[in-house]
């Protein structure tokens, strides 16, 4: 039996978020013969149970969320959930949410919240997938609101609004050097994923592996950023793209164009 983790922004999602006939066939195909299906991604839960209410026809296993921060299996058991320090949280917020390039975003109690900060008073220059991503949120909370209770969070992202990978990558250096000893902070294009200390896609794949008593040498996986290295340290059986950057793709062992195509390299 063998074990696929898949990461969904930029690897299993086109741009538009839709997964494309290939991939969907390929997944099919791949259940079909007795393995099993991870999804391992930055997203929250919540944004992957809106996503998948359109795919019912993929079944999988487990869900790695919040790079690592919740684990569950296909039945919302949960197998691991850890969260960031209130404290450190609110330390993050008040070093970006003056910053007119950077929104914020996090999870706590299940529920994901877009925060009202100067980042998204200044996107009206922003591109179209940006603004897209700021429709996308439900749930905006104010400054105050913010910060007048204390939460559980399992997840916070800052982003650049316009899509900055050097923004994105002085925030991740700033967030290490800061709260270094209480999160773990991975930069996913333009965005960085904030986890709490000693989770990432790795160790989450580490859980699941360890309760079903499998090999790490029949776990595959794929990904197309850099909250992805924790995977591909883990197994030898690591994929991503041709088009990724450089850095990322010389950490990976196989170079693949869709996760079609990787499955289609697994079940020779």
């Amino acid at each position: 039996m063998k074990y696929l983790a898949c990461d969904l922004d930029g690897t299993l999602l086109k741009e538009d978020h839709t997964i494309s006939e290939e991939n969907l066939e390929a997944i099919v195909r791949f259940k079909e013969a007795g393995n099993k299906f991870i999804i391992s991604t930055g997203r929250s839960l919540d944004s992957i149970y809106d996503l998948f209410k359109d795919y019912p026809e993929i079944e999988y296993d487990y869900i790695v969320a919040c790079n690592g921060a919740i684990v569950l299996d296909k039945n919302k058991k949960v197998i691991s959930n850890n969260y960031i320090n209130s404290n450190i949280a609110e330390g993050i917020f008040n070093d970006f949410i003056d910053e007119k390039d950077i929104c914020i975003h996090f999870e706590a109690d299940g529920q994901h919240y877009l925060v009202e900060s100067k980042g998204i008073e200044c996107t009206s220059s922003s591109s179209k997938d940006i603004s897209e991503i700021l429709f996308d949120f439900r749930n905006r909370i104010s400054i105050e609101d913010l910060f007048s209770e204390k939460r559980k969070y399992s997840f916070i992202s800052v982003f650049s609004t316009n899509k900055d990978i050097e923004v994105a990558e002085k925030a991740k250096d700033l967030l290490i050097e800061n709260y270094g000893h209480g999160l773990e902070a991975f930069r996913n294009q333009y965005f960085v994923d904030i986890a709490p200390k000693d989770c990432s896609k790795g160790n989450g794949l580490r859980k699941i592996l360890e309760l079903d008593n499998i090999h790490v040498d029949n776990l595959y996986a794929i990904g197309d950023s850099f909250n992805d290295v924790s995977m591909f340290n883990l197994t030898k059986n690591s994929f991503t793209f041709h088009n990724v950057e450089e850095e990322l793709k010389s950490i990976a062992n196989n170079y693949v164009s869709s996760v079609g195509e990787c499955i289609k390299s697994i079940m020779k």
